[in-house]
């Protein structure tokens, strides 16, 4: 993947009326300077995010469940952050793009015994590249 240029604007240059001088003018916000060092880094161009409320069912030991989820936009190849609203020992929860507009959330089961974790709410972040 090629590495894009920065976008950053250059600070504009005024003249203080009072005393002549000319000082360099800071014309955006930080927020927004922060966005666009974010951007120019990481090259991230959109990110979506939708929210998932769904039960695995039981998993076995040392196994995996999965649940595919449409997410309008994402690309093979963008990044995948999934949080679920509460953590449950024994599990890992991750995401990946499968398709176009798709994502499988994968939810695996590490320890020795099934889990049954309960239904619940997962926020699917996608990172556009």
């Amino acid at each position: 993947m090629p590495i894009s240029q920065p976008t950053l604007a250059p600070l504009d240059i005024a003249e203080n009326p009072r005393t002549k001088q000319l000082s360099a003018v800071w014309g955006r916000t930080w927020g927004t300077f922060f966005t666009e060092v974010w951007g120019a880094l990481f090259a991230w161009r959109h990110s979506f995010t939708v929210i998932l409320t769904h039960d695995f069912g039981s998993i076995a030991a040392q196994s995996q469940a999965t649940q595919t989820v449409t997410v309008n936009g994402v690309r093979s190849g963008d990044a995948v952050i999934v949080r679920p609203t509460t953590a449950v020992n024994g599990i890992i929860v991750d995401g990946t793009v499968t398709a176009d507009d798709t994502v499988t959330v994968r939810a695996a089961n590490y320890s020795n015994a099934a889990i049954d974790p309960a239904s619940q709410v997962y926020r699917i972040i996608c990172l556009q590249q």
